[in-house]
């Protein structure tokens, strides 16, 4: 097998790897299920090639499905952090946007002297602006709000309770 064929290999079980993970599948199953993946990929990839081999598989994410029966008890990690980075990365340019208009709105007032605030909906955030003789002086603290929208998608998402709730079934699989 040269470096290709491991390479569509790889990026085939990481597909599955990873739509076994938002269904739920605990851990342990998935890597027996990727190791069984791998051994039959290898092995197809010897007789037809490995893009034959791969293209035969079909779609992981139905593979994945009819693999193993999803676990409503497990906390789906993957998925929240999915979404809580996604969440954080569209109130970080949320935040962006609303420090570029406060900055824009203290360039037009065009003020002598040392300016600073904050802004309303982004809490913990801090703002200067000082003009100077060579062009301003920008100072920007971001606030603490982007972090914790990023954490309550996460922990909505995860759903981690579900470990409080049903500790014995979590253990058993």
């Amino acid at each position: 097998m040269n470096v290709l064929d491991r390479a569509r290999i790889a990026n085939a079980t990481f597909s599955y790897d990873m739509w076994l993970d938002l269904r739920g599948v605990p851990g342990r199953r998935r890597r027996d299920l990727r190791r069984e993946l791998r051994a039959n990929l290898g092995d197809a990839t010897s007789l037809v090639g490995s893009r034959n081999a791969v293209r035969g598989l079909g779609s992981t994410r139905e593979m994945a499905a009819a693999a193993d029966v999803a676990d409503p008890t497990r906390p789906h990690w993957a998925v929240g952090f999915g979404v809580g980075c996604s969440l954080l990365a569209i109130s970080l340019i949320a935040e962006l946007l609303a420090t570029l208009s406060w900055l824009d709105g203290a360039i037009a007032a065009a003020p002598e002297n040392r300016v600073s605030g904050a802004m309303t909906f982004f809490p913990g955030s801090n703002l200067a602006y000082s003009p100077s003789a060579s062009g301003f002086n920008v100072s920007i603290n971001l606030g603490w709000v982007c972090l914790l929208i990023g954490l309550i998608a996460f922990v909505l998402a995860a759903r981690p309770w579900r470990l409080l709730i049903h500790p014995a079934a979590s253990r058993s699989h």
